[in-house]
């Protein structure tokens, strides 16, 4: 294994590059697909499992070897960009232990180890490692502390833990409550996750094509609620996987409804006939307004997941972390 940084990262650059390149691929063009399909990325991801077991043997074995920083910055920036962190939890350790550890790398192990904590079910041990990486934090440079603050409370909205997710925003507004950016964002998210386990909102909602339609007319389906606008990147830039999470699940009662906050209806017309999105949107003012109002919205993107039953099942959740929201729902029986 004294070879580890030549033998195993040539071949996994490529691996990461074709990785890369299919991912786009198919988030471009979506096309409809059996869920139990093995697709080439599984493939990708369960090669990089065993080669991040293989980097924490390595550095179990070479405590004292000259390039164990490498090991660690590949080993957590592959995890991250996989979701592949509950693998990781025992290198970011040894990193955070690690005396010649560079210090660039303690910020992105800690995120790692916290993340992985999570999602192996130890939500609990994930909340105690954000907290106390919140003691040397300053206020004026929080930007880490609220990326790593929504990707635990993803996961715990997964879990169905809405108390422990307000929890967490809680901590973090309390900790960093000299900065007013931080104090509004928590204080917005925590009253949406108010809205986890309770009735869905009922709102009229008319789409561009002129179709009236209701929240509670999905009943019986699953709903992701998608507040958005034109000008919004990460907006913008989560459509490519709805598109394809929508492609996969439509047919198994998956719906999604669009709220356009943009304040020109030509606007949203123009982007749709580029877009083609396959869902309704809707750009009514009068009714955005209220619709807000009602699910609490202050900033985009925001989403709301609903259930068969008619109850918010997640708040704010994307990427991978909303697909398995969105399995899970479809696994329950309609009500």
């Amino acid at each position: 294994m004294k070879s580890f940084a030549t033998a195993s990262f040539l071949p996994l650059i490529v691996l990461t590059v074709v990785c890369q390149f299919y991912s786009a691929s198919i988030a471009d063009e979506p096309v409809a697909r059996k869920p139990e399909t093995t697709l080439f990325r599984e493939t990708i991801v369960a090669r990089h499992r065993e080669l991040l077991r293989d980097a924490a043997k390595y550095v179990e074995q070479n405590p004292t070897a000259s390039d164990l920083d490498e090991v660690f910055a590949w080993g957590i920036e592959t995890s991250r960009k996989l979701g592949l962190e509950a693998e990781a939890t025992s290198l970011a350790e040894k990193c955070l232990q690690a005396r010649t550890t560079s210090p660039n790398l303690k910020t992105p192990a800690n995120q790692v180890l916290c993340v992985g904590l999570a999602k192996s079910g130890r939500l609990n041990d994930a909340v105690t490692v954000f907290q106390e990486s919140l003691q040397n934090v300053r206020f004026n440079a929080a930007s880490d502390s609220l990326d790593l603050a929504v990707e635990l409370v993803g996961q715990a909205g997964l879990a169905g833990e809405h108390a422990k997710a307000r929890e967490v925003y809680a901590t973090l507004r309390n900790r960093l409550g000299l900065n007013p950016n931080v104090t509004e964002f928590c204080e917005n998210r925590i009253k949406k996750l108010e809205l986890a386990d309770t009735d869905a909102p009922e709102i009229d909602m008319t789409d561009l094509s002129g179709k009236l339609t209701t929240v509670s007319s999905f009943k019986g389906k699953i709903l992701l609620i998608d507040f958005w606008a034109t000008n919004c990147p990460p907006c913008l830039a989560e459509f490519p996987k709805l598109k394809q999470l929508y492609a996969d699940y439509h047919q198994q009662g998956f719906e999604i409804v669009g709220l356009s906050l943009d304040e020109s209806r030509e606007i949203v017309d123009a982007f749709q006939a580029r877009a083609q999105l396959p869902w309704q949107l809707v750009n009514e003012a009068e009714q955005v307004k209220t619709a807000r109002e009602k699910y609490r919205v202050r900033t985009i993107p925001s989403l709301f997941l609903v259930g068969r039953d008619g109850r918010v099942a997640n708040v704010d959740l994307k990427g991978n972390d909303l697909r398995q929201a969105v399995e899970r729902c479809l696994k329950t029986k309609t009500p």
